[in-house]
């Protein structure tokens, strides 16, 4: 299978820790490890949601951007 290029935007709650939702990006990171290749993680951090989600009104942003076959 050919390898593509691909952007995955997380968006974690805050509502425990900044901390905790910078721990998930990391294990997010390491699971795209195991299937392709990391080019870049930009951690956008605690920003204002649009609108509402499960009544919380900020959520902690990550883009990370690898490369990986489509499985």
């Amino acid at each position: 299978m050919a390898v593509g290029n691909y952007e995955a935007m997380l968006v974690f709650s805050v509502k425990e820790s900044e901390d905790a939702a910078k721990a998930l990006v990391e294990k997010f990171k390491a699971l795209v490890e195991k299937n392709g290749t990391v080019e870049s993680v930009d951690e956008w951090g605690k920003r204002k949601l649009a609108y509402l989600i499960n009544k919380e009104s900020e959520g902690y942003y990550a883009l990370i951007n690898f490369e990986s076959t489509p499985d």
